[in-house]
């Protein structure tokens, strides 16, 4: 007698089996050839991938590739380098996501609006300029600030403000290549279902001459800067204008809270300090528990622990009551107090000299700066230039 043949239902429900198996034997690799050493899949999957020393991404031998969506992983690559030998599911689903209430309303505002150009020029890499110097060039592109209108944005509650774009900056020959992605997973869904969205670009530039190196600033605002250096004497001398809040930032708001020139201000997801305002005298670093905060020559700030920063010392034979370091103190650490002896001093003395109250002082060293009878030191090294009087008249001023 013939065997009975198995039921259809049964054999369907076998080639499922056969193909998850299939899925949880697969494992992600790495196209040499279309890596570019951007780093992103080893930093957001490093149970996955780790950069070898040829400066190209690997997938490690035991990796964990059950670990992610692995539609996910793929997606992360600007370069499509990560390859996948399971069957890749779906791009998220924005169907999975719940609607807010009323988005319709908003949609209907919204929809007749016309696009803003040059935001759709950002989203492709176009909005940038070059500036010539004799001794370096500099190239600024603006990344995208805002999420485009298109309705799932409406229907599924996502921010109007863009998220931070992951990039790369290398070299290729004679161009400067600047890659740029959607890391935000929810807005990246967006770029699969919205016309003139592209999830990632690379802007190409040429430049036919012969740099020695260049260096990168990527800050919270969306802007990249990228300087390219013409001879090795700007490179070796090259300084930004100001310090600088990296990725490692968890915007415990810190740094802005003793910022004495008001400088730092707050972003989703990392702080931002302007290049205008500041005077790069690295105490956001010097109380950053992250290590989040590069000098102006790109150097981490090092931390120092908070019972160890220096205060503000004034040598009272020197001191002439003045009252500078008084009017300059954001912090209202200084405040002036009566002499016991002012014959005691042998220079010439008002009634008054300035005292220091600890637990306000931050070790800013602005008081240090406008003072012109060196009276009052903080004793703790700096990277900014003497800024003098000068500064008072900046503070009363403008702000």
């Amino acid at each position: 007698m013939l065997p009975e043949r198995a039921p259809y239902e049964s054999k369907k429900m076998s080639e499922s089996a056969i193909q998850e198996t299939i899925n949880e034997a697969a494992e992600f690799s790495v196209d040499p050839e279309l890596c570019i050493a951007c780093d992103a899949c080893c930093q957001d999957f490093p149970e996955v991938f780790y950069m070898g020393d040829d400066q190209k991404a690997h997938a490690l031998d035991d990796q964990q590739a059950d670990l992610y969506n692995a539609r996910t992983v793929v997606d992360v690559c600007p370069t499509s380098a990560i390859l996948f030998s399971g069957e890749l599911p779906p791009a998220e689903d924005l169907a999975n996501l719940e609607p807010v209430p009323g988005w319709e309303a908003e949609w209907a505002l919204w929809r007749g609006v016309e696009e803003d150009q040059l935001e759709r020029e950002r989203r492709y890499g176009r909005d940038y300029n070059v500036e010539e110097h004799d001794d370096h060039i500099l190239v600024k592109l603006h990344l995208p600030t805002r999420v485009p209108a298109v309705r799932d944005r409406f229907q599924y509650g996502m921010p109007e403000e863009m998220p931070e774009y992951g990039s790369h900056v290398y070299r290729q020959g004679d161009s400067l290549l600047i890659t740029a992605w959607v890391k935000d997973p929810k807005i990246r869904a967006l770029t699969h279902t919205s016309s003139s969205f592209p999830g990632q670009f690379t802007t190409s530039l040429d430049f036919n001459r012969d740099l020695v190196g260049f260096d990168v600033r990527h800050d919270a605002h969306g802007l990249i800067e990228v300087v390219l250096f013409k001879t090795a004497a700007k490179q070796e001398s090259w300084q930004w204008m100001s310090h600088f809040i990296t990725t490692a930032c968890t915007a415990c708001s810190i740094c802005e809270r003793v910022c004495p020139t008001n400088a730092i201000t707050s972003g989703e997801e990392r702080y931002f300090i302007d290049p205008d305002l500041c005077i790069n005298c690295s105490v956001c670093g010097v109380y950053c528990p992250f290590d989040a905060i590069n000098d102006n020559q790109q150097v981490v700030v090092q931390k120092i622990k908070p019972k160890q920063v220096p205060k503000a010392e004034v040598h009272e034979e020197l001191c002439t009551g003045c009252e500078f370091c008084v009017d300059v103190c954001p912090f209202e650490a200084l405040e002036m107090e009566g002499l016991v002896d002012a014959g005691g001093y042998g220079l010439p003395q008002t009634s008054q000299i300035a005292s220091v109250i600890d637990k306000n002082c931050v070790s800013c060293k602005l008081c240090e700066q406008v003072c012109i009878k060196d009276a009052i030191v903080v004793p703790r090294p700096h990277q900014f230039e003497d800024i003098g009087m000068s500064f008072m008249s900046y503070l009363t001023d403008e702000h």
